[in-house]
């Protein structure tokens, strides 16, 4: 009998874990869609892996902000130029405790981590590490 592969995400895009080892510890975390960028959100709708959030599903702002990182792409969107008229908020589990690669946040994101992103992961609370490669 033939193996068959069955795609799961629409984006002809493959993207890496930013998270070295096993990813164990996770919060629910629900997504304020109309906050994400572009840079954030692939062309197909999903959110990439690396992506920074508060738990309260917004771009983190401040050093003490609680955040979690996506580790696999989500779809929250059928495309990523329309975000700020979505008025549906999506879930997604984002890792909270664990090791991540900055490299692979970057590729991922295509772009560098901001002030703000690595404040947050390298602020008091955070129990996530970022490691530079």
């Amino acid at each position: 009998m033939p193996i068959g592969i069955t795609r799961t995400i629409t984006s002809d895009l493959v993207y890496a874990s930013p998270f070295r080892g096993k990813v164990e510890h996770f919060a629910q975390i629900k997504i304020d869609v109309s906050a994400l960028t572009n840079s954030q959100v692939d062309t197909a709708g999903n959110l990439k892996p690396g992506t920074v959030l508060t738990l309260a599903g917004l771009a983190p702002t401040l050093a003490g902000d609680k955040v979690g990182v996506l580790h696999k792409p989500v779809k929250v969107h059928t495309n990523n130029t329309t975000l700020a008229g979505v008025t549906d908020d999506v879930s997604a589990g984002f890792g909270v405790i664990g090791i991540l690669n900055r490299d692979v946040m970057e590729d991922n994101l295509e772009r560098a981590l901001t002030a703000a992103e690595i404040a947050a992961l390298d602020g008091a609370g955070s129990r996530l590490v970022l490691l530079l490669t």
